[in-house]
C-alpha cells in the first residue's frame, strides 16, 4: 500500500455514520430511498454497539435512509456512544420532535439537524422545533446544538433565503446547506441548479448570514478523494460497510463480521479510494 494511502487511512474516518432505520413517515421527492430494493428494518442496540466498538471514532451520525426517531432504541444508542466519549448527531425531518423532547434533551445528544427542504414542511414542524428550543432554554442546556439542514435544488431556490431568515426567530443555532444528490435520477423532475445560480445563491446567503449574525455552512467545491470519504464511513442497518451514504448498495465489507476498522484497511477499500474518479457513481457526483 502506498505511503499516501496509509496516511490517508490513519488520518481520517473520525466520523461513523450508522443507518439505524430505512423506515420513514414521509415520502420526500428529493429522497433516494425511492430507488432502493431493500426490506425495511431497524438496527438493534446490540448491533449498534458492535459496530461502534469495532472502530476508533470521535463522532457518530445516527441517520441514513429513514427517520431515526422511528427507532425505539435510538436514545439508548446515543447514551451508549456518549458514555464512550463519542459525540452524537442525528438528522430528523422534524415531525416526531414533540413526543421525543425529553429524550432529545436528557440523552446527551450533541447535535440535531432538521432536514427540511421547503416551506410547506417547515411550517408543519415549526411549532415542534420551537417547543424543543424553549425546553432547552428552560433547562439551561447547551446540548444539543441545533441546525437547519437544507438540500438545494431547482424547486426551492427562491425559498432558501426565506427559510434562512426564520432561523434566528426560532433560536436555531446554525444553517447547513448541501447540494442535491440525484445521480440515480430517482425523480426526473428534481434537478440541481446551475453553477451560476449556485454562486448567486451563496453570495446572497453570505450577506444574509452576516446581517443576521448567523452561523452558516455552505458546501465546498467537489474534489477527489471527496470530503465525505476523507472524513467518514457509512454502515447500513444490515451492517454493510460502504464509503458513503450515497453508495448504500456498494459494499466493501461487513461491520458485524469483520469490524469497521478491518474493512477500512482492506484492499477493497484502498482500491476504491485510488479509483474514485472512475467509479460509475462517484465520477458523476458534485455533492
Amino acid at each position: 500500500m502506498a505511503v499516501w494511502m496509509k496516511r490517508f487511512i490513519l488520518a481520517r474516518n473520525l466520523t461513523l455514520q450508522v443507518e439505524i432505520t430505512n423506515v420513514c413517515n414521509l415520502n420526500c421527492k428529493i429522497c433516494m430511498r425511492h430507488g432502493f430494493e431493500r426490506p425495511n428494518g431497524f438496527l438493534s442496540l446490540d448491533n449498534f454497539k458492535r459496530i461502534l466498538d469495532s472502530g476508533n471514532f470521535r463522532y457518530v451520525g445516527l441517520h441514513g435512509w429513514g427517520e431515526p426517531l422511528l427507532n425505539k432504541q435510538l436514545f439508548d444508542m446515543v447514551r451508549y456512544a456518549e458514555s464512550k466519549g463519542v459525540s452524537t448527531n442525528l438528522t430528523t425531518n422534524g415531525t416526531l420532535i414533540q413526543e421525543n423532547i425529553d429524550n432529545i434533551l436528557s440523552s446527551g445528544l450533541w447535535e440535531i439537524a432538521f432536514g427540511i427542504y421547503e416551506k410547506e414542511l417547515f411550517s408543519r414542524v415549526t411549532s415542534q422545533i420551537e417547543r424543543l428550543i424553549e425546553q432547552k432554554r428552560k433547562r439551561n442546556s447547551k446540548r444539543p446544538k441545533t441546525y437547519l439542514d437544507i438540500t438545494i435544488y431547482e424547486g426551492n431556490l427562491e425559498q432558501i433565503p426565506e427559510l434562512v431568515r426564520l432561523v434566528p426567530e426560532l433560536g436555531i443555532d446554525a444553517v447547513i446547506l448541501h447540494r442535491l444528490f440525484n445521480v440515480y435520477k430517482v425523480d426526473s423532475s428534481v434537478k440541481y441548479i446551475s453553477e451560476e445560480e449556485e454562486e448567486e445563491l451563496f453570495a446572497r446567503l453570505r450577506q444574509l448570514a452576516s446581517l443576521l449574525k448567523l452561523e452558516l455552512y455552505l458546501p465546498p467545491k467537489h474534489s477527489y478523494p471527496c470530503r465525505i470519504v476523507k472524513r467518514s464511513i457509512f454502515v447500513t442497518l444490515e451492517g454493510k460497510v460502504t464509503p458513503c451514504t450515497y453508495l448504500p448498495e456498494f459494499y466493501l465489507g461487513d461491520a458485524l463480521e469483520q469490524g469497521v476498522s478491518k474493512v477500512m484497511h482492506s484492499k477493497a477499500y484502498s482500491d476504491f479510494v485510488k479509483n474514485m474518479k472512475n467509479h460509475p457513481i462517484c465520477s458523476k457526483c458534485q455533492w
